[in-house]
């Protein structure tokens, strides 16, 4: 008995304490995909039309990275050193989670469709010249 009335009256606290009056600061993402500084990511999907069409071998994925000053570079991993990488930059709306990469004359155009711990999926808008969805994840440690 006495377990019914502490949760009773637990419950009655747990929903009695919250209140309306509470302002929700908005996320700030502007330093999401470079951590201040920069970051690297691997190209772990690239999906089109619900298929993935990424290769499974890290070797034969891309590289994307992110700079502090909003630079960009997209290079396949296994051309990283060899050859150089496709260069733009970036401009993150965190209020709208909505990414535009130009690499030169091409405008990659993207809506954040998720942001989990460990993966972020960018999804390609109508204005995009790139029409796959891209799974990012922080580079593996080797």
């Amino acid at each position: 008995m006495k377990i019914v009335k502490a949760a009773v009256v637990s419950v009655f606290l747990l929903f009695s304490s919250c209140t309306s009056n509470v302002e929700l600061i908005p996320v700030n993402y502007s330093s999401l995909f470079n951590d201040e500084n920069s970051k690297v990511w691997i190209v772990n999907k690239v999906v089109y039309d619900s298929a993935v069409i990424s290769p499974i071998d890290n070797i034969d994925k891309s590289l994307m990275i992110f700079y502090n000053n909003n630079h960009c570079d997209f290079i396949a991993l296994k051309n990283l050193g060899r050859k150089p990488a496709i260069k733009g930059f970036y401009n993150l709306n965190s209020r709208t989670k909505h990414l535009e990469i130009q690499f030169d004359e091409e405008l990659w155009d993207f809506t954040l469709a998720y942001i989990y711990e460990d993966s972020i999926l960018l999804q390609p808008t109508e204005r995009s010249k790139f029409q796959f969805s891209i799974q990012l994840k922080p580079f593996p440690e080797l």
